[in-house]
């Protein structure tokens, strides 16, 4: 709990900072007058007074302000040009549009260090969509998808490889999907309802993997029949044994798996005689094992998890290391933040259009949740990558047409703009608190939504 609450801390604590410099940035700059500078709301907790600021700390760190003079309707105004609304419009709105812009920064930034100092991409998401194995008793199986077949569209989106396939599935609409295949020389459509307990849609929840060369274990879940059967990082399963009948390779394996739940199986495992402990060294695509390896045979029953029959091993995935200069960094930076922007937005659009479901939308219990997983990791790397995907996704939030919120702001100024006049106070004041409701329902919604992932409200109520 106290990691988890730290690496709250510090991942709101530098998306809000960095947010709330951006308006401070931008105004000092244009010589509007900052009364405050708070992270955090709620009563003053420290602070200091310099250059007829106060910067303090307050004690909710679910966000931060930064009060201008003259920026209240309601403020007694007199005038003076260094208060927020006697500046021209065009002013307001970059000193609006600052915090959003410095969380987008800020994961650009983020995301080419990664870039510089080099990262390790799964070499199947750029790799044609061919189904590996389909889970028995699947939506996928039941869907008639099968192992071997070629993806090409989702719902409409062409899809030219993996990661092109799980964009269009984490957009699909929540009533259901039409995928369209390539099974030998035919064509085929078919209609994949959407799983009612999943979060998201993705190959998992659909219940189909991407194929791979060799089944080599990366990971062994705790307290699994693979941890106690004494399966190992590093081992190559190279069959499977249920009966008279025998899988041989990655896709055979998991089907056969898949389909064998309670039922002791045998498997035929090829162990390093030295193990490899550095995952630097580790890549499935550089194992070998023809004079350092010895061959074991486990007995492992499979268990269901979830829906899904497994005996809780993950898959070394075959990666490439990818390292840019400066400029080749940012430039697969800025790609790849538009690409999550674009995908993100239109996860939005299908939410208020009702085709997709709100279980994406995640608030601030979810976010502490996984902040405190990610620290647990120890890895610096990945912790900050969370941080930008976080600082992107508010950046993001903070420009929609929301009243109260910058977007709103920015929206109104644009508004006034085109009129060529201001709108009334009076509807002003409405709109401010039409988006004061809508933020409190909606903060109100994903709390109950980050919390329904812990707690099943329809077995506690029942």
């Amino acid at each position: 709990m106290l990691v988890t609450a730290l690496a709250f801390v510090v991942v709101l604590g530098i998306t809000i900072t960095i947010h709330e410099f951006g308006h401070f940035a931008v105004a000092k700059l244009l010589k509007i007058r900052v009364l405050v500078f708070s992270l955090g709301f709620g009563p003053r907790l420290a602070g200091f007074t310099r250059g007829g600021t106060e910067y303090r700390i307050s004690p909710f760190p679910l966000g931060g302000y930064v009060k201008m003079a003259g920026e209240n309707f309601d403020d007694q105004r007199q005038g003076a040009p260094d208060e927020f609304l006697s500046h021209p419009k065009w002013h307001r709105f970059l000193v609006a549009f600052a915090g959003p812009f410095m969380n987008i920064v800020l994961a650009i930034a983020i995301v080419a260090f990664s870039y510089i100092e080099g990262i390790y991409v799964a070499r199947y998401e750029k790799e044609t969509a061919i189904v590996g194995p389909v889970s028995a008793n699947s939506i996928a199986q039941h869907a008639g998808l099968k192992t071997g077949d070629k993806i090409v569209s989702v719902h409409g989106n062409t899809v030219r490889d993996w990661e092109d396939m799980e964009i269009a599935l984490g957009t699909a609409p929540k009533e259901g999907l039409d995928i369209e295949v390539e099974r030998g020389q035919e064509r085929l459509k078919l209609h994949f309802p959407a799983p009612t307990d999943a979060a998201q849609i993705d190959p998992t929840a659909l219940g189909f993997k991407n194929t791979l060369p060799r089944a080599i274990v990366g990971l062994v879940d705790p307290n699994s029949p693979a941890q106690a059967s004494g399966l190992k990082k590093g081992d190559e399963l190279i069959s499977v044994r249920s009966g008279e009948k025998v899988g041989k390779g990655y896709d055979e394996i998991l089907n056969i798996i898949s389909e064998s739940k309670g039922i002791p199986l045998d498997f035929e495992v090829l162990r390093p005689r030295v193990p490899l402990d550095s995952e630097d060294d580790w890549s499935a695509s550089n194992h070998s094992y023809a004079a350092n390896a010895q061959t074991l045979h486990l007995t492992i029953t499979p268990i269901e998890d979830n829906g899904h029959v497994i005996i809780g091993f993950r898959p070394d995935y075959p990666v490439d290391h990818k390292q840019f200069g400066l400029g080749g960094a940012i430039a697969q930076s800025v790609r790849r933040n538009y690409e999550m922007s674009v995908t993100t937005f239109k996860i939005i659009g299908r939410i208020f259009q009702g085709s997709a479901s709100v279980k994406n939308l995640s608030g601030p219990i979810e976010i502490a949740r996984v902040s405190g997983s990610v620290a647990r990791t120890g890895d610096l790397r990945y912790f900050l990558s969370f941080i930008g995907l976080i600082s992107l996704n508010l950046g993001i939030f903070n420009l929609l047409p929301i009243p109260i919120v910058d977007g709103g702001v920015i929206t109104l100024l644009l508004i006034e703009g085109i009129m060529g006049h201001d709108i009334s106070l009076a509807l002003k004041e409405r709109i401010l608190q039409a988006g004061f409701v809508f933020l409190i329902l909606l903060m109100s919604f994903v709390v109950f939504n980050d919390l329904s992932r812990i707690v099943n409200f329809e077995k506690l109520f029942r």
